[in-house]
């Protein structure tokens, strides 16, 4: 291959696996946070449909805000694609509500977990929908990164108390995940904006929460302090808007197999959050599990090998 060659096709691919890559990791440190705002909008009395129409709301203003001072053109869709996010955004507020509702009924670092598993189900649908290769990369970076999750809360040790209905709601939150990221891929393959996609899957998901959420108590609820004033524009904001189009960013590419090995990072952020600021449990397995997520990542951003640029090439 020629200098000219390596440079305008080999170049700019890896630059662009490479900020893909570190947008997931930064979206997936933000969301390990999200529970220090959906604890004290719990706390306040909002229930899981309730904290999710508050975030999807002002994440949807915030965009709209956005996109009519900087580009008013990203509105435009095609209406045969509506169905595309419309699925979307529903699996969008399936997964939110059943992951929240998970993270009020068990620790922290147990929902992240086993929201993770939303890895396994994604490089499945990856395969079966988009044709993506599953490399002996993806499947070690995913075990190890698994494995790391159930160290981190525990579950080898006994050391958590298992709430089987929290655990039942957890995992079909990472399932809802799943789904959520294929149908966020294939409205991207579409040809449509990050920005585009976004606006309309909130703006969709949004629509579809209000009707549940009891509208003004929930305004009520939350400028009931100051406190849960700033935890709401937060969660819509610092752990909503901004950790999704990082998100967006990262599938835009990188195949959902890969991106969901990477938000095995969410799982330990989560641990760190629930220890500093709930004084949940981070015993010597706790930082062993944190550990090998790390690993998992190390693993998934190490170069891409000849065999990989040659399919990325095709």
């Amino acid at each position: 291959m020629n200098t000219y060659l390596y440079y305008t096709n080999i170049r700019p691919l890896v630059s662009t696996r490479t900020l893909s890559a570190a947008a997931v990791v930064a979206c997936a440190s933000i969301w390990g946070f999200i529970g220090i705002c959906t604890r004290t909008l719990s706390d306040a009395g909002m229930d899981s449909v309730q904290i999710n129409t508050v975030r999807s709301t002002i994440c949807l203003i915030a965009i709209a805000a956005v996109l009519l001072m900087t580009n008013r053109g990203a509105f435009r869709i095609d209406a045969k694609d509506l169905w595309i996010l419309f699925l979307a955004a529903l699996t969008k507020v399936g997964m939110d509500v059943l992951y929240i509702q998970a993270q009020t009924m068990i620790d922290l670092s147990m929902a992240g977990v086993l929201l993770s598993t939303h890895c396994y189900f994604a490089i499945a649908i990856s395969y079966l929908v988009f044709r993506d290769r599953i490399t002996p990369k993806k499947i070690l970076a995913a075990v190890i990164g698994f494995t790391g999750c159930a160290f981190a809360v525990g579950l080898f040790t006994g050391s958590k108390e298992l709430e089987m209905l929290g655990i039942c709601i957890g995992l079909g939150a990472g399932f809802g995940e799943a789904l959520h990221a294929a149908t966020f891929k294939l409205s991207l393959d579409k040809g449509y904006s990050e920005p585009t996609v976004l606006f309309y899957v909130f703006l969709l998901s949004t629509a579809m929460l209000i009707p549940f959420s009891d509208p003004a108590a929930t305004v009520g609820m939350m400028t009931s302090s100051v406190e849960v004033l700033v935890a709401s524009i937060a969660i819509g904001l610092v752990f909503t808007a901004l950790p999704y189009y990082l998100y967006s960013k990262g599938l835009a590419g990188l195949d959902i197999g890969s991106v969901s090995v990477l938000m095995f990072l969410e799982t330990a952020m989560a641990s760190i959050a629930g220890l500093f600021f709930f004084g949940e449990e981070l015993s010597l397995h706790s930082i062993i599990g944190i550990s090998l997520i790390f690993v998992s990542l190390v693993i998934m951003n190490l170069g891409i090998s000849e065999e990989e640029r040659k399919q990325d090439n095709i």
